[in-house]
């Protein structure tokens, strides 16, 4: 055996022993973290859901709104001034369900015990 071939074997040989040492170590400092990924995912459900509900409550109320504006709308029978104020009145009824939405959503991403990225 020449010279090369030994420290060639010796050589994979120390290479192997390092890369099992290292996988060993690697594994045995691998643990699971202290959160619970079942209660993280149910927690995001529940602010899907809720931002879900959010969202179908305030439709419901754009489809009332829009049924009364409507509604208002052929009341005025033409007169100008009357179809300006019900424009305004629907235009300000809206604005205060969708910020009912948001306020609503916003709600629902502080929901639980986590911090939501906060």
């Amino acid at each position: 055996m020449s010279r090369l071939d030994i420290h060639s074997r010796r050589l994979q040989w120390v290479l192997f022993i390092a890369a099992t040492l290292a996988l060993v170590v690697t594994i045995e400092t691998c643990r699971s973290v202290t959160d619970n990924v079942l209660t993280s995912r149910r927690g995001a459900e529940e602010t899907a859901n809720c931002i879900s509900a959010c969202a179908h409550a305030a439709n419901e109320q754009i489809r009332a709104e829009s049924d009364l504006h409507v509604s208002h709308v052929h009341a005025c029978d033409g007169d100008s001034v009357c179809l300006a104020q019900e424009d305004a009145r629907h235009q300000a009824a809206v604005n205060t369900i969708q910020d009912g939405r948001k306020a609503c959503q916003d709600g629902c991403r502080h929901q639980g015990g986590g911090s939501g990225g906060r």
